[in-house]
């Protein structure tokens, strides 16, 4: 591996059924935040097969600390891109 290859984080959100009616607003959140923090280049999102945690939509996983987060609003949102992104 390259030293000037920039390490990619990932953000896996789940879009089954029930998840994807519910995403969209800590999608935008998480898209809102990257963009004013400048880190457009170094992260992406991924769509992800349904996790079976319907009952705790939307759900986001995180592979770098190896975290599934549930029930992702806004709010929280914002706490996962502070505490394992920023």
């Amino acid at each position: 591996m390259s030293k000037d290859k920039k390490e990619e984080k990932v953000i896996f959100f789940c879009n089954g059924k029930k998840c994807c009616r519910y995403n969209e607003e800590a999608k935008t959140c998480f898209t809102e935040m990257i963009a004013s923090s400048g880190l457009q280049d170094q992260l992406e999102f991924q769509t992800m097969k349904c996790q079976g945690m319907c009952k705790k939509a939307p759900i986001f996983y995180l592979p770098t600390p190896d975290v599934f987060k549930k029930e992702v609003s806004k709010k929280k949102a914002r706490k996962i891109f502070e505490k394992y992104i920023a």
